[in-house]
């Protein structure tokens, strides 16, 4: 299960693979399991601490807090997703003996539910919220949906153009070939000095798993590193990586390394093992 930790100054952050970046070489007084479910308010759903061990001021690190609230916006994100696709409600979960992450909202070593209908494997947070009524779609359907994932690996559809009018128009149609032959889409948009990268799955009618956002994540790193060590890079590179899972972007690289990006996110997207 994912941890959190106490520090003397009676801060609360994650440890572990979600480990926070303020907290270094600082001394951790406490561990515990960082169970969500029993630190969450039940009326209000406001995210609090363990109240036995820490002082009346005690709270969560606001990194960590953060990084909390991104794995519940992906929850959100992917629970209205899949609403949109079964029409399975209120489901049975099973307790599984596993140490994987949470296929929704990526919390590490947490995916101990599994439903059969959905043939998902999710942590006890995500299990609850999915059966809670307060998550719903205008029309549910009636039957299931989801498309079946492909036994090989499927091309994505490519698309390099310069910012203008011309260049729209060809990625209008590349991502309309991606969505209608359900394929991955990745995208490479030249600007003056620098170019921007984007990889979207969604027209397969499925999402990057947790360990495929990891792998992007580590490149997307890599790619910051590169440019803050660049003295002719002048920018910063930005990313982003949408809660649903489907769309990633990462911004202002240096042209030749937006192409090489690319070919490396293409590969990932490329590979139904990193859907789900």
């Amino acid at each position: 299960m994912a941890e959190m930790g106490l520090t003397p100054t009676d801060r609360w952050h994650l440890l572990g693979r979600h480990a926070c970046h303020h907290l270094g070489s600082t001394e951790i007084i406490e561990t515990r399991t960082f169970d969500e479910l029993a630190l969450t308010h039940p009326e209000w759903g406001t995210l609090g601490v363990p109240g036995d061990v820490s002082g009346p001021d005690a709270k969560w690190c606001s990194n960590c807090k953060d990084t909390i609230e991104q794995m519940r916006s992906r929850r959100y994100d992917v629970i209205v997703s899949l609403k949109r696709q079964v029409p399975y409600r209120d489901v049975s979960w099973t307790t599984v003996d596993s140490n994987d992450d949470c296929a929704w909202c990526g919390k590490a070593s947490s995916a101990t539910q599994y439903n059969d209908d959905l043939d998902e494997r999710v942590c006890p947070a995500c299990a609850r919220k999915y059966n809670s009524p307060s998550i719903e779609v205008r029309t549910p359907p009636e039957t299931d949906r989801r498309q079946e994932t492909p036994n090989s690996e499927v091309d994505p559809i490519r698309c390099t153009h310069s910012s203008g009018e011309a260049g729209s128009s060809d990625r209008e149609q590349a991502r309309q070939r991606a969505a209608e032959e359900g394929r991955p889409y990745v995208e490479v948009k030249v600007k003056q000095k620098y170019a921007d990268v984007v990889c979207d799955i969604g027209g397969t009618g499925h999402r990057f798993t947790p360990t495929a956002v990891r792998e992007i994540e580590a490149l997307q790193a890599e790619q910051q590193e590169k440019a803050d060590t660049d003295q002719d890079h002048k920018s910063h590179v930005g990313t982003d990586i949408h809660p649903a899972g489907t769309h990633v972007q990462t911004r202002s690289l240096l042209p030749d390394e937006a192409k090489r990006h690319a070919a490396d996110l293409a590969a990932i997207a490329a590979d139904p093992e990193n859907w789900q």
